[in-house]
Protein backbone atom coordinates (compact mmCIF):
# COMPACT_ATOMS: atom_id res chain seq x y z
CA UNK A 1 0.00 0.00 0.00
CA UNK A 2 0.98 3.45 -1.17
CA UNK A 3 2.52 5.73 1.88
CA UNK A 4 -0.26 8.98 2.12
CA UNK A 5 0.49 12.07 3.78
CA UNK A 6 -1.78 11.27 6.46
CA UNK A 7 -0.75 14.60 8.73
CA UNK A 8 -1.80 16.55 5.97
CA UNK A 9 -5.87 17.92 6.24
CA UNK A 10 -8.54 15.65 4.90
CA UNK A 11 -9.23 18.12 2.38
CA UNK A 12 -5.95 18.79 1.31
CA UNK A 13 -6.40 16.62 -1.59
CA UNK A 14 -9.45 19.53 -2.90
CA UNK A 15 -8.40 21.96 -5.24
CA UNK A 16 -10.93 24.81 -5.47
CA UNK A 17 -12.67 24.75 -9.14
CA UNK A 18 -14.58 26.79 -11.36
CA UNK A 19 -16.52 26.01 -13.79
CA UNK A 20 -16.33 29.21 -15.93
CA UNK A 21 -17.15 27.70 -19.26
CA UNK A 22 -15.77 25.00 -20.39
CA UNK A 23 -13.30 22.79 -18.07
CA UNK A 24 -9.79 22.82 -20.12
CA UNK A 25 -8.20 18.93 -20.02
CA UNK A 26 -6.31 19.27 -16.21
CA UNK A 27 -9.60 19.87 -14.82
CA UNK A 28 -11.57 16.73 -16.78
CA UNK A 29 -8.50 14.76 -15.20
CA UNK A 30 -8.44 15.79 -12.05
CA UNK A 31 -12.00 15.23 -11.81
CA UNK A 32 -11.84 11.84 -12.63
CA UNK A 33 -8.88 11.53 -10.21
CA UNK A 34 -11.28 12.70 -7.05
CA UNK A 35 -13.02 9.70 -6.59
CA UNK A 36 -9.71 7.68 -6.47
CA UNK A 37 -7.73 10.18 -4.50
CA UNK A 38 -10.61 10.05 -1.87
CA UNK A 39 -10.19 6.13 -1.43
CA UNK A 40 -6.92 6.61 -1.54
CA UNK A 41 -7.55 9.05 1.79
CA UNK A 42 -10.32 6.77 3.69
CA UNK A 43 -8.15 3.68 2.72
CA UNK A 44 -5.39 5.37 4.99
CA UNK A 45 -6.69 5.21 8.04
CA UNK A 46 -8.39 1.68 7.51
CA UNK A 47 -6.07 -1.30 6.34
CA UNK A 48 -8.52 -3.87 5.57
CA UNK A 49 -7.52 -6.80 2.60
CA UNK A 50 -9.99 -5.09 0.73
CA UNK A 51 -9.08 -1.74 1.60
CA UNK A 52 -5.90 -2.20 0.57
CA UNK A 53 -6.85 -4.16 -3.17
CA UNK A 54 -9.23 -0.79 -3.39
CA UNK A 55 -6.25 1.29 -2.87
CA UNK A 56 -3.89 -0.61 -4.82
CA UNK A 57 -6.42 -0.29 -7.69
CA UNK A 58 -6.87 3.30 -6.95
CA UNK A 59 -3.34 4.30 -7.10
CA UNK A 60 -3.10 2.02 -10.33
CA UNK A 61 -5.95 4.73 -11.62
CA UNK A 62 -4.16 7.55 -10.73
CA UNK A 63 -0.91 6.91 -11.99
CA UNK A 64 -2.79 6.60 -15.34
CA UNK A 65 -4.17 9.57 -14.58
CA UNK A 66 -1.16 11.11 -13.98
CA UNK A 67 0.55 10.17 -16.77
CA UNK A 68 -2.35 11.94 -19.00
CA UNK A 69 -2.20 15.24 -17.01
CA UNK A 70 1.82 15.09 -17.27
CA UNK A 71 1.11 15.20 -21.41
CA UNK A 72 -1.27 18.91 -20.83
CA UNK A 73 0.48 21.83 -20.27
CA UNK A 74 -1.32 23.82 -17.54
CA UNK A 75 -2.80 27.55 -19.29
CA UNK A 76 -3.00 29.15 -15.85
CA UNK A 77 -1.90 28.79 -12.09
CA UNK A 78 -5.12 26.57 -10.79
CA UNK A 79 -4.36 24.04 -13.66
CA UNK A 80 -1.13 23.90 -11.91
CA UNK A 81 -2.54 23.51 -8.05
CA UNK A 82 -4.82 20.53 -9.55
CA UNK A 83 -1.60 18.93 -10.83
CA UNK A 84 0.17 19.21 -7.66
CA UNK A 85 -3.25 18.14 -5.92
CA UNK A 86 -2.60 14.77 -7.69
CA UNK A 87 0.75 14.45 -7.04
CA UNK A 88 0.47 14.76 -3.43
CA UNK A 89 -2.51 12.66 -3.35
CA UNK A 90 0.25 9.92 -4.91
CA UNK A 91 3.95 10.98 -3.57
CA UNK A 92 5.22 9.26 -0.73
CA UNK A 93 4.94 10.14 2.63
CA UNK A 94 8.46 10.62 3.12
CA UNK A 95 7.92 13.57 1.04
CA UNK A 96 7.09 15.63 4.41
CA UNK A 97 9.83 14.62 5.55
CA UNK A 98 11.86 17.82 5.71
CA UNK A 99 15.22 16.68 7.09
CA UNK A 100 15.85 13.71 4.65
CA UNK A 101 14.77 15.85 1.66
CA UNK A 102 17.52 17.22 -1.20
CA UNK A 103 18.09 20.55 -1.95
CA UNK A 104 16.00 20.12 -4.92
CA UNK A 105 13.26 18.00 -3.35
CA UNK A 106 12.85 21.04 -0.83
CA UNK A 107 12.32 23.53 -3.59
CA UNK A 108 10.33 21.64 -5.13
CA UNK A 109 8.08 21.35 -2.29
CA UNK A 110 8.08 24.91 -1.56
CA UNK A 111 7.11 25.78 -4.94
CA UNK A 112 4.18 23.23 -4.63
CA UNK A 113 2.78 25.12 -1.51
CA UNK A 114 3.41 28.64 -2.83
CA UNK A 115 1.21 27.31 -5.99
CA UNK A 116 -1.44 25.91 -3.56
CA UNK A 117 -1.41 28.74 -1.36
CA UNK A 118 -1.78 31.50 -4.21
CA UNK A 119 -4.41 29.46 -6.40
Amino acid sequence: MPALHQDKPANSHKVRVSSDGEGSNVQGLFEEAAPFIEQLTIAAGIETVTDIEDSSVALERLSALSDAMANHSSDNVREVALKVALYRAIAPEAALQQDLLTTDERLLGSIMSDIEKIS
